[in-house]
């Protein structure tokens, strides 16, 4: 929800304003910021320490906790954290919602999911979640093929609006029982439309740079449109001048989407097998005129779109926790496959404006097909204990993550398929 952050700056201002001459007034956020599960040895139960706590984004409505394959899930203490004022409540067996208080022991046997509320200070505003623990299971095919398809499975943020409503964009879910779901859970798609509410409030559903487009799809279904845009108002305070749009599986930072937006786009999820193939639908139309973070076209250059599948480690040597983001999404030492669409590159390795790309991308609908090549070979037993993340991801510039790139630049995407060994 945060309806707070869609406030426009300047109105802000007159909030504090108010009260210094009057009682502050109470807040109307009813979110789960975080949750937690305690567990005495947490390795044994779970892939790693930090898996017992998940941040929760402002769009989602469900948390879920993945257990090791012989994990014996039974009750478990749970702590949430709700935005200030907020009270939480637990949905009993009666079907009554119970408050809730922070370290009682919630029944997650059987993969049961529980059901939350959270009512806001003002009492006015509440929201339900789901939390589960689910157990991990084995593949038991030698090769295995990760479909996605964008048929039907969006949304609005807030399922009340309407698309002529302003400051609510397109999220989207995986609500299929597949091999998707069972990796990755129902939510494995992000995009960078929570910031754009941040910089540009004025803009419908369909104006955002990451929209739907029903019947656009090569054989004429759903298909997921990505353009770069104008940042609006409230970006250019912040020196965001453009916003691409994008795709990607992993978290967005909503919180720190304008104060840092690159470290706000977080990349990848764990994945227990070695992706080899990517194969993707697409087609392209690029806008007129690059330019840089400044505004400033740059002469002789072309924008080009990016599609992408990384694999990376999610531990350092010390064992904390790596979680790539817009600065080392495609550079970092943690990385061990990759596949990308061409583009020219500097003899350092870094990215080489040009003005004659070699993706290939056009107007029209195309297939491409990448292997995902290794620097290193995936170790079986941290890839068996969910120490690798893998990334898929698409942008409608890609130089968007520093700002660059040409407003117009158009990317369609439809029917993923990652093939797995």
């Amino acid at each position: 929800m945060n309806k707070a952050l869609t406030l426009p700056l300047l109105c802000l201002g007159a909030a504090l304003l108010t009260s210094c001459f009057g009682d502050e007034p109470l807040n109307t956020e009813c979110d789960i910021e975080a949750v937690s599960i305690h567990v005495d040895d947490p390795v044994t139960v779970l892939y790693h320490e930090y898996d017992t706590l998940q941040t929760v984004s402002s769009v989602s409505d469900s948390v879920g906790f993945l257990a090791r394959r012989k994990a014996k899930i039974t009750t478990l203490p749970l702590t949430l954290k709700v935005t200030e004022g907020a009270t939480p409540y637990i949905l009993t067996e009666g079907g009554e919602w119970q408050q809730f208080q922070n370290g009682s022991a919630v029944d997650f046997s059987e993969e049961r999911t529980q059901r939350f509320k959270v009512v806001s200070e003002d009492k006015a505003w509440s929201r339900e979640y789901k939390i589960c623990v689910r157990i991990d299971r084995e593949s038991t095919e030698d090769m295995l093929v990760l479909s996605f398809d964008f048929n039907g499975n969006y949304a609005l943020s807030d399922p009340s609006k309407t698309v002529d409503d302003k400051s609510v964009y397109f999220v989207w879910t995986e609500t299929d029982e597949t091999s998707v779901t069972e990796l990755f859970g129902s939510e494995p798609w992000k995009n960078g439309n929570p910031g754009y509410k941040l910089s540009k409030s004025s803009a419908k559903p369909f104006e955002y740079p990451t929209i739907p487009v029903i019947g656009g799809g090569p054989d004429s279904t759903d298909c997921v449109k990505m353009e770069t845009l104008d940042a609006g108002p409230f970006g250019k305070m912040v020196n965001i001048l453009i916003a691409s749009g994008s795709l990607f599986d992993g978290y967005f930072d909503v919180t720190n989407a304008l104060k840092d937006a690159r470290k706000a786009t977080l990349f990848g999820l764990p994945f227990k097998h070695k992706p080899v193939n990517f194969k993707v639908w697409m087609k392209c139309e690029m806008g007129d005129t690059f330019q840089d973070k400044n505004g400033t076209p740059v002469a002789g250059v072309v924008d080009e779109p990016d599609a992408y599948v990384v694999v990376y480690r999610n531990q350092d040597e010390q064992g904390n926790q790596v979680q790539l983001n817009g600065d080392d999404v495609l550079s970092s030492p943690y990385i061990i496959g990759k596949a990308r669409l061409p583009h020219h590159y500097n003899a350092d390795g870094s990215d080489k404006l040009s003005s004659d790309p070699i993706h290939g991308v056009t107007k029209e609908w195309q297939l491409f097909d990448m292997d995902v090549e290794y620097t290193q070979e995936p170790d079986e037993e941290i890839l068996a204990n969910n120490g690798y993340n893998m990334i898929v991801g698409f942008s409608s510039s890609w130089q968007g993550a520093y700002f660059e790139g040409a407003i117009g630049s158009k990317l369609w995407i439809d029917n993923i398929v990652v093939t797995c060994e």
